[in-house]
């Protein structure tokens, strides 16, 4: 037996380029799978193999455990990547002939990738790659996770998200309008998916596809039944300032041709698989040009949007000793000044920080109220000079998205949305942002290439 696996190994080698391990005490089982995956291919076999292959992987992949699919994943990643001969062999052809570039995308391919790829062109393959994708990330969440997994994981997810990008381009993705006429296991989907503001059920539903509302969604061909991204709209007179305005049936009854806005109010991606693969951008522009053809008295396209991590942005820099100096500034010391919030040296910055704590660290809607200003202040300062660590990104998820977009932040809104949920994510306050289709390239442009912030003028009075 060690004779054969000795030949196993050397044909391997010989072949691939692989380098295969010695199996590790406790990946027996996953060792063996991907061997047995391995066994019969070699770089000359027809696509014919290559999906016998994927699908024998795949199906031994989901009978397994969280735990065996993890070290699948890390021995694919360790013994079945990049030949880094071929890849050096290539690159010294290239050196003496340019036109050669192929050779070396190709070598620099590591060898799981064509399995992924030709598991995706098997029956319910495209789902079971951005199961296995949803499966990638979880692992390199979690906490028990080793440095030398976390090195072999963080390639095959890379690899995962490339293959998935690719097959859900804009032309593969079919936008849909839902009505209450829709398949009912796709309505079903649709509501229990919603992540922004949950559907109480079917009367709640029948609401939000009802006259002057309005919900879309993203098909994919390779998972006919499953809605991948979803927004909902509702035609409104004017650019609401709450979820209330939204959210009551005064308006239901209106004649549609009455309202000339289009308020987004709930974007939702639904496939774990498909983070940070952007169909929400790709979905709201399509949306917006197919709103204009059908509804052409729709003129004004705008957001009620969430700030998810802004409370909790807030308490941590005003607890932590050294970030709270930059959170309070000139401006909000002139505020407490103004409205008289305490006695003492305004100029003390730890009786300003204390201040604020007791006013913001539990949540308390009269408390809140008394230093609105100071909160609607904050904000702005939020969604422009906060960014994301490592990138000129701004640091809120939704803002960033809607920033890439080419949107305008149009107004910060105080007591936007007074449910517990909205409280305690951002105190209650709201952000409109404003679609100007006429500015949506040039305000995308300068956001993504230099970190430029597209805002109205009455927004920015607020900082």
């Amino acid at each position: 037996m060690e004779q054969r696996n000795a030949i196993i190994r050397k044909l391997l080698t010989l072949t691939f380029g692989f380098h295969h391990r010695a199996t590790v005490k406790g990946h027996r089982t996953s060792s063996t799978i991907v061997r047995d995956v391995y066994d019969n291919l070699t770089s000359h076999s027809s696509s014919d193999q290559w999906r016998v292959a994927g699908e024998k992987l795949i199906e031994k992949y989901f009978a397994s455990s969280m735990l065996h699919r993890r070290s699948i994943l890390v021995e694919l990643s360790q013994n079945f990547s990049v030949d880094h001969a071929v890849l050096k062999r290539s690159i010294e052809l290239y050196h003496k002939n340019e036109q050669a570039f192929m050779n070396v995308a190709a070598a620099a391919r590591p060898h799981y990738f064509r399995l992924f790829q030709s598991i995706g062109n098997v029956k319910g393959g495209v789902k079971k790659i951005c199961s296995v994708r949803a499966d990638a990330l979880e692992m390199l969440r979690s906490s028990d996770l080793t440095r030398t997994e976390s090195a072999a994981l963080r390639p095959v997810e890379s690899c995962l998200r490339e293959l998935l990008t690719l097959w859900f381009c804009q032309s593969n993705l079919r936008l849909q309008q839902l009505t209450i006429e829709s398949p009912g296991d796709i309505l079903d989907k649709v509501m229990k998916y919603e992540a922004v503001y949950p559907i109480s059920g079917l009367i709640d539903m029948k609401r939000r596809l009802g006259p002057n509302r309005r919900c879309f969604v993203f098909m994919h061909e390779a998972m006919a039944r499953e809605p991948l991204v979803v927004v909902y709209a509702a035609f409104m007179k004017k650019i609401a300032k709450n979820l209330e305005d939204i959210m009551n049936d005064t308006d239901v009854l209106e004649n549609e041709s009455t309202n000339d806005t289009a308020m987004f109010y709930s974007i939702s991606s639904t496939q774990t698989g498909l983070r940070g693969i952007d169909l929400g951008n790709m979905l709201i522009k399509r949306v917006i040009a197919e709103i204009s053809n059908t509804n052409p008295h729709i003129r004004v396209f705008a957001t009620l949007s969430p700030m998810p991590y802004f409370r909790s942005w807030l308490l941590r820099s005003l607890k932590c000793a050294a970030p709270s100096g930059d959170v309070i500034d000139e401006r909000l010391l002139t505020l407490c000044e103004e409205n008289e919030f305490f006695e003492g040296d305004i100029k003390i910055i730890d009786l300003v920080r204390l201040f604020l704590l007791d006013h913001l660290n539990k949540i308390d809607v009269n408390k809140c109220e008394e230093i609105f200003e100071i909160l609607l202040h904050l904000v702005v300062r939020y969604l422009l000079e906060i960014k994301k660590s490592g990138s000129g990104r701004v640091f809120d998820p939704v803002e960033n998205f809607h920033l890439r977009n080419g949107a305008e932040i149009y107004a910060i809104n105080w007591k936007a949305d007074t449910t517990t949920k909205g409280m305690e994510s951002s105190y209650g306050v709201m952000v409109n942002y404003l679609y100007r289709l006429d500015q949506v390239t040039k305000n995308s442009a300068q956001y993504i290439q230099n970190g430029e912030i597209a805002i109205n003028s009455e927004a920015l009075a607020l900082l």
